[in-house]
């Protein structure tokens, strides 16, 4: 049986037109496309269903014409908000609250789409313009992503989290600089509680909002839609339900011995190093492309700031191995970009994770290395060629067809995963790394000789162990 919102939806060409009547039939035949026989059809319909009426000169819309037509108009900009939607939550429960406010006029992008990127780049983008960011954690696989969160952060911003029991667990645990540093921010604060199977973010500015919810898979990011006016709204009263449930837990995260930032727990840290000048703003002018130089260390990792790149890419750092051909030692990855030793060689290349395979690979045996000086890496791709660059050399390149997109994401150094899926890492790089930078282009051969010969590593830096 059709209902009277089906009846509106059929007819709402005409159903508009009687909105600005009266309308004769004559009229209607010089505005709408159709014969005779179908308006005589569609206005008998539209009569018997009371949603329009007769009058003297022709037909009109009746107030439950009006609302009919509104109402269906709405259905259709819901479903269609839904359906564009419907891709990014397929990992939610299907009693997840997530309303249909939050999905209108959403911007959507799966994990692995190219877009994912620009969104990722804007919640970044909202967090450092905020003067206040809320937000709401589940656990997931790379918990070291929520850096974006303290470090891009406005300094007097206010920062309210609330996490899964579990993910507060490992933040605790693995990452309990980063947590002193947010509660120690401003008016920061970290709460525990039941939280949706989705991370939301709101950030305000001013009396402007933005929102962002996140979906995972496993853990791992499946999904990113972003939303304001209206959607900000509902986010931001999701998260103050969420926040009222929460117990704060300001006070223990203030009794954690760690220092602030990503940082290990006590002397478990490796001494991999020291900060660039580049970290440090120790340089005028930055080469074209440059995201990021120096690092932190987190926990065993060495990490730099998160960006992402699309198309090209060039990662370089500084090298002091004690044992090149140690087994398994990843040196630099950045999201699918790795720069390892194994095997008896020093390599770099893009990993395909649709066709589980290494794309864009070079190599040059161990041997190349000497363990009694610092040398310098350099890898760069942009989409048909590789090239692996040791002390400003080209010592490998290949040519290769395969669409280089890096997840907004800090690069991480000097460790091998002792567990894949679930990131755990081990810190087993063995030797020394320094200056680690990233760039969202392709430097030139002349380019990396200056790395090279401007960015070693000084005797002041390294104080004998």
């Amino acid at each position: 049986m059709t209902t009277i919102l089906d009846t509106a939806r059929r007819r709402a060409t005409l159903l508009d037109y009687l909105r600005d009547g009266p309308l004769d039939k004559r009229d209607l035949l010089d505005r709408v496309a159709a014969s005779r026989s179908t308006i005589d059809r569609a206005t008998e319909e539209l009569l018997d269903r009371g949603l329009v009426r007769a009058v003297d000169g022709g037909y009109e819309a009746t107030l439950a014409g009006v609302l009919a037509l509104e109402q269906s108009r709405a259905y259709e900009r819901d479903a269609n908000a839904i359906a564009a939607a419907a891709p990014a939550l397929t990992p939610l429960w299907k009693e997840s609250e997530v309303d249909v406010t939050f999905l209108r006029n959403a911007d959507v992008s799966l994990a692995a789409d190219d877009d994912v990127v620009r969104l990722l780049a804007e919640l970044g983008s909202a967090i450092r313009n905020a003067d206040e960011v809320r937000g709401v954690f589940p656990q997931i696989a790379r918990p070291e992503q929520l850096e974006t969160l303290y470090t891009r952060a406005n300094v007097d911003a206010n920062l309210d989290l609330v996490f899964s029991e579990s993910l507060f667990d490992t933040l605790a645990s693995t990452f309990p600089g980063w947590l002193r540093g947010v509660v120690l921010a401003g008016a920061g604060r970290v709460a525990v509680g039941p939280v949706p199977e989705y991370g939301l973010v709101v950030c305000r500015a001013g009396d402007d909002r933005e929102a962002f919810l996140l979906t995972y898979d496993d853990g791992r990011l499946h999904g990113v839609l972003r939303n304001h006016g209206d959607g900000a709204a509902w986010a931001d009263e999701r998260v103050d339900t969420l926040r009222d449930g929460a117990t704060d837990r300001s006070a223990r995260i203030r009794a954690l011995d760690a220092d602030l930032g990503f940082t290990g727990v006590g002397d478990v840290t490796p001494p991999f190093g020291g900060v660039s000048a580049i970290a440090e703003g120790g340089v005028e002018e930055r080469t074209e492309g440059l995201l990021a130089g120096g690092y932190a260390v987190d926990g065993g990792k060495l990490r730099t700031p998160a960006f992402g790149a699309e198309g090209a890419c060039t990662v370089s750092f500084w090298i002091q191995p004690n044992d090149p051909d140690g087994g398994w030692q990843i040196l630099l990855k950045w999201d699918y970009v790795a720069i390892a030793l194994r095997r008896g060689e020093l390599h770099g290349m893009v990993y395909d994770p649709d066709r589980e395979e290494s794309r864009a690979y070079t190599a040059v045996p161990v041997d190349r290395l000497d363990t009694g000086r610092w040398q310098h890496v350099a890898y760069t791709y942009d989409e048909s060629r590789a090239r692996l660059y040791l002390d400003g050399e080209l010592v490998d390149e290949t040519e290769d067809d395969y669409p280089l997109h890096i997840a907004e994401i800090g690069a991480a150094l000097g460790y091998h995963y002792r567990d894949r899926d679930t990131g755990v890492h081990e810190p087993t790089y063995d030797g020394r790394l320094y200056d680690a930078r990233l760039y969202d282009v392709t430097l030139s051969p002349e380019e990396i000789e200056g790395l090279v010969t401007t960015t070693g590593p000084t005797a002041a830096a390294w104080d004998a162990e």
